[in-house]
């Protein structure tokens, strides 16, 4: 019984999930034409801030691979060199999001800790079996990608209001011409 409701719910859930792109994909058609006008519009700020491809997006779920790496109940040596080397190279290519601009908030750094907090219980839970080993791989990417588009969107934010205040501020000091 509990697998047939189990698999109710995930038929469910990815019929929401096909409807919401339905009905998402106009909206980004939308907002990227505007933004084809507007070299100042948060959409076009947004894709050049988040590097090439969005790698800057993904980089931060680079940083979380600690995480998978302790989830395993047994490892090897250069398997902890590698995975050390990926996040300390991730981290600071996604470093360069935070520079110039006072991105992080209190609220992102309550979340950061709270998610820190997460991924430590999932990886000793899928280490000690408690839970499957996709529950810590999902974790690590969706929570990875969640606070990389939000670190680029805020960035994006800040450098949008910083040229809309630079804009208004020359109008002002500029003559009239009759």
């Amino acid at each position: 019984m509990n697998d047939i409701l189990f698999g109710v719910i995930l038929f469910g859930l990815l019929v929401l999930g096909l409807v919401g792109i339905i009905f998402l994909i106009p909206l980004w058609v939308k907002v990227s034409t505007e933004s084809e006008r507007d070299p100042d519009h948060l959409y076009s700020i947004f894709w050049e801030e988040a590097g090439s491809q969005g790698h800057k997006i993904t980089s931060a779920t680079g940083c979380l691979l600690p995480f998978v790496f302790l989830s395993n109940p047994n490892f090897s040596i250069e398997g902890l060199v590698l995975c050390f080397v990926v996040s300390v190279v991730c981290g600071l290519y996604h470093s360069s999001v935070y520079r110039d601009y006072a991105v992080i908030t209190g609220k992102m750094k309550v979340a950061g800790v709270a998610a820190l907090c997460m991924l430590a219980a999932v990886s000793f839970m899928v280490r000690y079996q408690a839970l499957s080993g996709f529950y810590i791989i999902f974790c690590v990417i969706s929570i990875g990608e969640v606070w990389g588009v939000y670190a680029v969107y805020r960035r994006a934010y800040l450098i949008r209001l910083e040229r809309v205040v630079w804009r208004v501020k020359n109008q002002a000091k500029s003559p009239l011409v009759s």
